[in-house]
């Protein structure tokens, strides 16, 4: 049967096979956890009738998801996985675990498999080896699509190496306003002292973030502020190891709360059993490292609990994933950040700028440094977007008196407590609220709007009108060009539209 597709899978859908058709051969479609990638796949797979397809996952769990997503849509198919006996070699669709192909088809040869003419890779960011690419290189004529939430590596590894173009299906904050993703609410601690620990590849040294990590009194703050916060919440805790993850659901243990631990090395009908048990409310808690970050699909669930720092936003972004999926009677998540993730990475609704380009995190840091040293300049010669006027020193400008809002100041908590954090567009500046009206302004003006509709989006987003001094800068001025996060913020507003029973929305991605 044919599936109801949301709006914005759709359009991603028609995208990715508008590219193919025009010569593209590797898009790479970016929906966040809980938009439907599977969905987008089966969809995708169902379309390529008469053709040979390969499924392509890291993880046993998402082979079986995308076996339940193909078996709704009437897809016939096979599977490539040690020990799976769903295996169907005459099937036109096989899903493949990624290291059994490669066991078989590269280092035993024992395997033979047709000239697919599409490749589908889920968590395409990651495993970007030499090895897997030899994989794919057996099908030099085969189109290639990506599926990822998170089109980043800590190691700075670009993914354009094998894909040419980004599909991006909506944001987070997209998703959230038209009720598809639940909001986060945030409850952070100091950031804890990582000045000891050294980086590799991207990402914090192991052993070091184990030797800071895993201390009693950490240990114990965890359980503690949970029991505090969350007691009565489905949680997910992410350690830094697995002793770690062991001992933290022992404390939890000690406290009453039915809590188990689960990693890599679990037997997989353990494995299973275990996630059986959270799934049915016999386990409360589930500690593990990062196994629950990639294939594990809880919509009950609604607490996360960080006991692990990471310098990755694509692994930040995949582990606060988990709890964003909506479930009857469920509000909202709770994030307890014991490791500044969220201090360090931002909210889930913030802005991001995906790219193909990968950048070394070597050179993000000493970028980042001479941003920050540069910002300490107070000197800084500043450009008027509305009047072009150019001065040095102070914000506003001397000419029109234009404001730039201030920089967003680090969130301040208090050690040993957990504070919640507020989102920074409910603390905005009237020199900030000027400049989204102004954006919206120019938005509009672009696009033949009357006046008065930038004026009710904004009053749309902030209760108010805005001030009168601020159309007239509009009026005669123009606007100014608005940046990404505003033109999503405006989607936004037209996916919750066309949920509500308005006209179907338009998801071109903008062009800035």
């Amino acid at each position: 049967m044919t599936p109801t597709l949301r709006p914005y899978q759709l359009a991603a859908i028609e995208r990715t096979e508008a590219l193919l058709r025009d010569g593209v051969k590797a898009p790479l479609i970016v929906a966040p956890t809980g938009a439907g990638k599977t969905v987008i796949a089966g969809e995708i797979i169902r379309r390529a009738d008469g053709e040979d397809v390969l499924f392509l996952a890291p993880r046993r769990e998402l082979i079986h998801q995308t076996c339940r997503k193909l078996d709704d849509v009437g897809v016939r198919y096979g599977v490539i996985l040690a020990g799976d006996n769903r295996k169907n070699s005459y099937a036109r669709v096989q899903v493949a675990s990624v290291d059994t192909l490669i066991a078989r088809v590269l280092r035993s040869q024992k395997l033979k498999l047709p000239s697919f003419s599409r490749i589908i890779v889920d968590e395409a960011h990651v495993g970007l080896t030499d090895t897997r690419q030899r994989l794919l290189d057996q099908w030099p004529d085969a189109k290639i699509i990506g599926l990822t939430a998170t089109p980043c590596r800590a190691d700075g590894k670009a993914l354009g190496r094998v894909y040419d173009e980004l599909v991006e299906v909506a944001s987070v904050q997209e998703l959230v306003d038209a009720g598809f993703l639940v909001k986060a609410r945030y409850f952070s601690v100091s950031e804890p002292d990582l000045k000891s620990v050294r980086t590799t590849a991207g990402e914090f040294n192991q052993g070091d973030l184990e030797r800071v990590m895993h201390q009693s009194r950490l240990v114990g703050d965890i359980v503690q502020h949970w029991m505090e916060h969350a007691s009565q919440r489905r949680t997910v805790v992410f350690a830094t190891s697995i002793s770690h993850s062991v001992d933290i659901a022992q404390q939890f243990l000690e406290q009453g709360v039915t809590a188990e631990h689960v990693d890599a090395s679990t037997p997989t009908a353990a494995r299973e059993a275990t996630f059986r048990r959270f799934q049915n409310g016999e386990t409360q808690v589930l500690t593990n490292c990062t196994l629950a970050s990639i294939g594990f699909d809880l919509p009950e669930l609604d607490c996360v609990v960080f006991a692990r720092p990471t310098k990755s936003l694509g692994l930040y972004l995949q582990m606060l994933g988990r709890g964003l999926r909506p479930a009857p009677g469920k509000s909202d998540c709770l994030v307890l950040d014991h490791a500044g993730n969220v201090i360090r990475h931002g909210f889930a609704t913030d802005p991001r700028y995906w790219t193909l380009h990968g950048k070394y995190a070597e050179d993000q840091e000493r970028k980042q440094k001479a941003k920050e040293e540069r910002e300490k300049k107070d000197e800084k010669e500043l450009t008027c977007p509305l009047c072009k006027c150019r001065w040095c020193g102070g914000r506003q400008c001397p000419e029109c008196g234009f404001w730039f809002p201030a920089k967003p100041k680090r969130v301040e908590t208090q050690d040993g407590k957990l504070v919640e954090l507020q989102a920074q567009n409910r603390k905005q500046s009237p020199q900030q609220q000027m400049q989204f009206y102004l954006e919206l302004s120019g938005y509009g003006r672009s696009r033949g709007y009357s006046p008065g509709w930038a004026a009710h989006k904004f009053k749309e987003r902030y209760g108010s009108w805005p001030e009168w001094k601020w159309t007239e800068h509009a009026e005669q001025y123009g606007g100014i060009e608005p940046t990404l996060e505003t033109h999503r913020w405006i989607r936004s507003r037209m996916i919750a539209y066309s949920k509500a029973g308005g006209r179907k929305p338009t998801f071109s991605s903008p062009t800035l």
